[in-house]
């Protein structure tokens, strides 16, 4: 038995076959690169995500013997793509990278103030599609949808979304567990223009035989719901309880902690989406991350801790603006105590310290803002494995911390795990190695000057 998951980010789409027991068998991944402009886009065709998906099903090159028990999607979160009454795309996928909004966002705002984020658990930020939606005319409009939807439509003929994408929209009610009445009203929508809302790990229909056909897969198959890549990542991460965080550096970085019970604290920059039934994630989302390492490596050539006599700089890493806590697209990036006597080594040094000192600045922001003690650092994301990246932040945050043996796979595992759950079978222990401290005072020393620096920009 196995199953055939899929992670779809902003950056491309990998896609994993798992055994009964979430042993990796094999993987493929295509990629491709946003379309941006100086105004703020970044959006993708929703035809080259289907196209995408569909070469990446052949990259596998699944035989009949495979025996494909199910089939399950994760996707970036606060996605959303515009359909005419004929399913044809009316505006390409406006990804979470994209910054444009800013009168969606006054729109609302000037409405219902302060209740958006009691109501939401979002926050006032271009990035989420509800304000995209409050800044476009929406006549012709027939559906909104996710990408994950979308993909689940054209494998099953269901118009499906799951708690976790529904609710990084910012259109969904955070308390009441459906979209939200006065917001739909605002942005010219109504609950028929929106997929019906069911559980991550509902079957929520099979593999047609034009999809079978289209696609490459086995008719017939079972199709998971799903989730957005956070929630999965959590899943994946075994960080299904308070006690565990989950933290992720990937493109960008997040931390997350899963709740019973909605968090809602406007003046602590965190976020809280329902996840499920009787499950919530509070966290902090940043925009800066992996993306943040790739320029460092791009200017710098490596990233290196520095061995020179003197401290690097401090560097506040917010080169696309900032999400938690935040939540300001104009905030910019920053050198604090640069001198002449500084090296490239200790600048390349400052970017590695910088992108993690904000990860630990979202630890601290998260377990205040819970309440809820916290045992363990769970850690995921391709940006770990540079080898000195979790030994800081473990040292930094002062909390046992472990990792996945394969870190870059926690949402491909989380959508394995849906597929687990919808058929009733038993879940395999993740295989976890654990992260050794660093002990440099000096990085914990220059830690604590950058959340004095960061405090002052809030």
């Amino acid at each position: 038995m196995n199953f055939l998951c899929f992670d779809i980010s902003s950056g491309g789409i990998t896609a994993a076959i798992f055994d009964l027991n979430l042993h990796l068998i094999r993987s493929a991944e295509t990629a491709w690169v946003l379309s941006t402009d100086d105004h703020g886009a970044a959006t993708l065709p929703i035809d080259t995500i289907e196209a995408e998906f569909k070469r990446v099903i052949q990259l596998l090159k699944i035989t009949g013997q495979e025996a494909i028990r199910a089939v399950c999607t994760g996707t970036f979160m606060h996605n959303c793509v515009l359909l005419d009454d004929t399913d044809h795309p009316l505006t390409p996928v406006f990804t979470w990278l994209d910054q444009r909004g800013s009168s969606g966002v006054e729109y609302i705002r000037s409405r219902i103030g302060d209740r958006f984020h009691e109501r939401t658990g979002c926050r006032y930020h271009p990035m989420f599609p509800v304000f995209k939606l409050a800044s476009m005319p929406m006549e012709h409009t027939r559906r909104v949808v996710s990408v994950k939807a979308f993909l689940i439509h054209r494998l099953t003929g269901q118009w499906i979304e799951d708690h976790g994408i529904a609710s990084a929209s910012g259109l969904f009610n955070i308390r009441a567990g459906d979209w939200d009445e006065e917001l739909l009203a605002l942005t010219g929508l109504s609950h028929d223009r929106l997929p019906r809302i069911s559980g991550r790990s509902v079957v929520m229909g099979s593999v047609t035989p034009d999809a079978a056909h289209e696609f490459g897969l086995p008719d017939g198959t079972p199709v998971v719901n799903g989730s957005g890549d956070g929630f999965l990542a959590n899943i994946g991460s075994e960080c299904e309880t308070s006690s565990r965080l989950a933290v992720t550096l990937g493109t960008s970085a997040v931390v997350r902690q899963a709740l019973t019970k909605p968090v809602l604290d406007h003046s602590a920059g965190t976020f809280c989406y329902k996840a499920d039934d009787n499950s919530y994630l509070l966290g902090c989302a940043g925009s800066n991350g992996g993306n943040v390492l790739d320029w460092g490596r791009q200017i710098f050539g490596s990233l290196k801790e520095s061995n020179a006599a003197v401290d690097p700089p401090i560097f506040i890493p917010l080169l696309h603006g900032e999400r938690s806590p935040d939540w300001d697209p104009t905030l910019t990036g920053s050198w604090y105590g640069l001198t002449g006597r500084h090296s490239a080594s200790d600048l390349s040094a400052s970017v590695l310290e910088g992108v993690v000192f904000n990860l630990a600045h979202f630890v601290d922001i998260v377990q205040k803002t819970s309440g809820q003690p916290v045992s363990e650092l769970v850690l995921s994301g391709n940006g770990f494995l540079h080898p000195t990246a979790a030994p800081m932040l473990a040292g930094i945050a002062g909390l046992p911390t472990c990792k996945a043996s394969i870190p870059g796979i926690a949402s491909l595992r989380g959508a394995g795990i849906c597929c687990l759950r919808a058929l009733d079978q038993p879940i395999p222990p993740l295989e976890m190695v654990d992260v050794s401290p660093s002990r440099n005072l000096g990085v914990i020393d220059r830690y604590h000057k950058y959340r004095t620096l960061r405090n002052a920009t809030v």
